[in-house]
């Protein structure tokens, strides 16, 4: 109960923030360009340091394994997650598909891990966030244009969060960056939470709530995003032994986060229904706030 209360007061906090982002869209003192800038900040420097300092603690062989099994974790959840969109959707349903199998992890996964565990605890969520830019380079970009060719090595191997990861295992690994570098990386990770809330209140700002409210189809994705995606990794973490309690926490967190704010880009870059991916990432967003306290209390009991 003490975990569901807290992500509670977490997420009412990040909605708070979001209001702001909303009022500031619909005054028009940010606009889509002001927008577009704050999320490649955010991916270009705020999550990248989010994930170097969560690496920055003393190594132990305990924790690599841990690392390398939230790795083969994330790879295992995101790979259900594109067989439940096969089963669920038709092949024509190309947004649907995208926005049920990627979550929100890093603009809503991190703040909420980082206020119930800890930064530290990021260590274990950096491999799902490196997973879904994998997957969304491979898979996502298949799904929303029906092309193979269409997937570029070069999208992959320079994302900023993985390059990220690899500094953050190579200072796990060896020495300590000095103290200065250290606080500076951390200070600019901490930007991470605000603008993506100024972010996400932006997309909510775009179309009328109205509008979203009436979508069955966007209901339809986020009850399979935020209920069935979760439900069924609550039954499948029963397993996983108690000594990976921490990871199994964190995963279940950022697979049971609203769908990707990806998806609307990724819709306006081949060509889909770029309204459909805004207003399915506004209404899972605003659900989640019902949802994910639900998912951390229920994993309280039976875990």
């Amino acid at each position: 109960m003490e975990s569901a209360i807290t992500i509670l007061n977490q997420i009412i906090k990040m909605f708070l923030m979001m209001a702001v982002g909303y009022q500031l869209y619909r005054k028009k003192t940010i606009n889509d360009d002001t927008t577009a800038r704050l999320s490649n900040i955010l991916l270009m420097v705020a999550t990248p340091c989010t994930i170097v300092t969560s690496f920055n603690q003393e190594y132990s062989a305990e924790k690599l394994q841990g690392l390398m099994f939230a790795f083969l974790l994330s790879l295992a959840v995101y790979a259900v997650n594109i067989l439940i969109a096969q089963l669920l959707f038709k092949p024509e349903e190309r947004v649907e598909k995208f926005s049920l199998v990627f979550s929100n992890a890093g603009f809503l996964g991190i703040p909420l891990v980082t206020g119930l565990l800890g930064i530290e605890a990021v260590f274990y969520l950096a491999p799902f966030i490196v997973c879904f830019y994998l997957y969304a380079w491979t898979y996502g970009v298949v799904v929303m244009s029906g092309k193979k060719e269409n997937i570029t090595l070069r999208k992959i191997v320079t994302n900023p969060c993985i390059w990220a990861m690899i500094l953050g295992v190579v200072i796990f690994l060896t020495v300590k960056p000095s103290p200065p570098f250290m606080e500076a990386i951390e200070s600019l990770g901490s930007l991470n939470t605000p603008l993506a809330m100024l972010v996400l209140g932006a997309y909510l700002a775009k179309s009328p709530l109205v509008h979203m409210f009436k979508n069955k189809t966007a209901y339809r994705v986020s009850f399979a995003r935020l209920a069935l995606i979760p439900a069924l990794l609550l039954a499948a973490f029963c397993f996983i032994p108690e000594s990976y309690a921490t990871i199994r926490t964190v995963i279940l967190i950022s697979a049971a986060a609203p769908s990707a704010v990806l998806a609307p880009v990724f819709a306006q870059m081949f060509d889909q229904d770029i309204t459909l991916g805004a207003q399915i990432v506004s209404l899972s967003t605003l659900l989640s706030l019902f949802t994910l306290p639900l998912v951390l209390f229920i994993s309280e009991m039976i875990w």
